[in-house]
């Protein structure tokens, strides 16, 4: 058999290399698609045998897409070389060969472990933060870096001399015009690949979305072809839009869901640009109370005690809610700490693609909580263990209601640094030291903290906490590790409350604990809506009497429940809702998973629309699980309110109306829908 290739290589020279350096490359990305389909086999057995090739059927043509346009190059060049130039171009055109060999072997390789830690194949957040040295510095600790090489290395090398032994590219009489004509063929099939489908649109990211189950559709994706996609939108500067993986209403109609939906608290106004800009009459006077917003990172309900977490390792959070309010249901709007923070400090919901901190329309004018607070003579502050440039934070912050931004180098004496920043016992100490500063000065503050103690590769100060029993329960993917870590963020919170119990800011401070996001976000579910759970807590012992809210709450509803606590009358263009006087509505969350698939949740409903705009309804049931049910018109009206605020939360930031300014002077201004 190996001599008849050989022979068939020596008489379609051209045809031979095409074919091999294509067969190769394919061979290398089916390779590891199948290598994380059975290492993930236990939870794709609900697939049916039609549904599993479907599966392979999707990755190779996203495969043969990447591998088309790659080898482009080389096809051309043997396609239009004159015979005589054959023999002298097989080291050029191998050595392309390899480099492309060496590029997917590592792609796939990397992406493999990227599979592991995040439940995704690579996407946005390559290119997001690919290059932060935070990420970095984990990635170097973490992941063997060593191994990924060395099979990298491997495969690059045994693809090459595979072609190399099988397409020996030497001009003979035998080829004549059969090898050229041959090799157009595989140029007119590499043409037809390289779009993927004869439809009108070109393939996209979710056209892997083949299966109702989730861990199934991203093995179907090609992670390669996830941040080149991901890349070429944002050259174009197309961040990714609603309108291409939810069905919109017309835009008056969303913006008059959305009035309908936020008009529940204050009057609407019609004298803005943005359509849900209400005034909100506080049924009290203002009390001038400094607010205190810590987000705090990775921060998932799943541990948290006196939310039923196990192993319950927050021991000082449960001694604050018991004095506090706590919203038992609180949902995070993403898996990324950004989409936290746009929700916690501007109540803006998810929009899909690149972050809105990053986004050029929110570098000023962008309304938060500090542009509010500001408006009463407060000052503002951001306090982060880590580096401002980090996700465009400072920029953004500092553009958007925020007096000063306090990083990393703005740190002295700090006791503990991990890739990350510094320990957040040494951010807390700091924040104290401002606090009684700003207070001894008379005016009122806002300060907003980030923690990053709590993440990968979980270090922390030594000598602060007794480790875990290493016979622990370690729930599905926590590393043990990580729960040390996670009893060490609660520690340093406890240690933050005490000394702030001692400052003369204390009986005059709201201090808001939320965090930021879940954590391992996995399982074959289309979302796993329970793993969006974070704490979210109200603390003020002298002004606020404590209590349970059971109801559905979000990220989002925080800014204007801390205004309600503060009260007085202000106008407002937050996408929340105050929670305290919205007791026996069911709420509304929105989530955003992957950034392309959305869920709803509205008391006891759930509806998911995937990135197809597919639906799938939920209820849950006695035991509180999501069990299937029926997409009835009823069960629509959430979802369908969830959708108009996405939409119109999309327009005003498009159009720059994110504010609650009056409308403009030159009202015919040409806008973006």
């Amino acid at each position: 058999m190996f001599d008849s290739l050989m022979t068939a290589g020596s008489n379609l020279p051209r045809t031979a290399l095409c074919f091999w350096a294509l067969a190769a490359a394919l061979a290398i990305f089916t390779a590891f698609r199948a290598w994380l389909f059975f290492e993930r086999r236990s939870e794709l057995a609900d697939l049916s045998p039609a549904e599993c090739l479907k599966l392979f059927w999707i990755g190779f043509r996203l495969d043969a897409l990447i591998v088309s346009r790659g080898l482009l190059i080389l096809i051309l060049l043997l396609l239009l070389a004159p015979e005589s130039w054959l023999s002298a171009l097989r080291p050029v055109l191998l050595a392309y060969a390899g480099i492309f060999f060496l590029f997917a072997c590592f792609a796939e390789t990397a992406g493999v472990y990227y599979f592991r830690y995040y439940d995704f194949r690579p996407n946005y957040l390559v290119l997001e933060h690919g290059a932060d040295r935070e990420v970095i510095r984990t990635v170097m600790k973490e992941y063997p870096v060593a191994r990924i090489l060395l099979i990298s290395v491997v495969g690059a090398a045994a693809c090459l001399l595979l072609v190399g032994r099988f397409a020996p590219l030497a001009a003979t009489s035998a080829a004549g015009p059969w090898d050229r004509a041959a090799a157009v063929l595989i140029l007119l099939l590499a043409g037809f690949a390289s779009r993927g489908t004869l439809d009108h649109r070109a393939l996209n990211p979710s056209a892997a979305a083949v299966t109702t189950n989730r861990v199934a559709n991203e093995i179907a994706a090609s992670g390669v072809f996830n941040v080149l996609y991901e890349w070429a939108q944002q050259k174009k500067k197309q961040y990714g839009n609603l309108k291409s993986m939810l069905p919109l209403p017309p835009l008056p109609e969303a913006a008059s869901r959305a009035r309908s939906h936020l008009g529940s608290q204050g009057r609407l106004t019609d004298d803005s640009p943005n359509p849900v800009v209400r005034v909100i009459d506080g049924k009290q006077r203002a009390e001038f109370l400094n607010v205190v917003l810590v987000v705090m990172e990775s921060f998932t309900s799943r541990l948290v005690g006196t939310l039923g977490g196990s192993p319950a390792l927050t021991p000082e959070l449960d001694k604050l809610a018991a004095a506090g309010v706590l919203f038992e249901n609180c949902y995070a709007t993403g898996e990324r700490t950004i989409q936290g923070l746009e929700a916690a400090v501007a109540s803006f919901p998810p929009l899909p693609g690149v972050s809105v901190v990053r986004r050029p329309q929110a570098r000023q004018g962008f309304f938060t909580l500090a542009t509010l607070l500001k408006e009463r003579d407060y000052e503002t502050l951001f306090l982060y263990g880590g580096q401002g440039i980090f996700d465009h934070m400072r920029a953004f912050f500092i553009a958007n209601g925020f007096d000063r931004f306090i990083e990393e180098k703005d740190f002295d004496n700090v006791d503990f640094r991990s890739p990350w920043g510094v320990s957040d016992e040494d951010l807390f100490r700091r924040a104290d030291q401002e606090f009684r500063s700003l207070a001894g000065r008379g005016k009122p503050f806002f300060a907003t903290m980030l923690t990053v103690s709590l993440h990968s590769p979980w270090e922390y100060p030594p000598g602060r906490i007794e480790p875990l029993p290493a016979t622990i329960s370690i729930p599905l993917g926590f590393k043990y590790e990580e729960l040390n870590n996670f009893l060490y963020a609660d520690y340093a919170l406890g240690k933050f409350m005490e000394a702030a119990r001692a400052a003369p800011y204390f009986d005059d401070t709201l201090f808001v604990f939320v965090g930021d996001h879940g954590v391992h976000l996995r399982g074959s579910k289309l979302i796993p809506v329970d793993e969006f759970c974070v704490p979210a807590l109200f603390l003020a012992p002298k002004h606020l009497p404590p209590q349970r809210i059971a109801r559905v709450t979000s990220q989002i509803d925080i800014p204007p429940t801390i205004m309600t606590i503060l009260g007085g009358a202000y106008r407002s263009p937050f996408f929340g809702l105050d929670v305290l006087n919205h007791q026996k509505d069911d709420g509304l969350a929105i989530m955003s998973y992957n950034k392309k698939r959305y869920g709803f949740i509205s008391g006891p409903r759930l509806t998911i629309i995937n990135e197809k705009g597919g639906e799938a309804a939920f209820e849950r049931d006695g035991q509180g699980a999501w069990a299937p049910a029926p997409v009835t018109d009823s069960a629509r009206v959430y979802s369908q309110n969830g959708v108009a605020l996405l939409q119109l939360a999309e327009h005003l930031l498009k159009n720059g109306h994110y504010t609650t300014a009056r409308q403009a002077t030159a009202p015919n201004a040409k806008q973006k829908s």
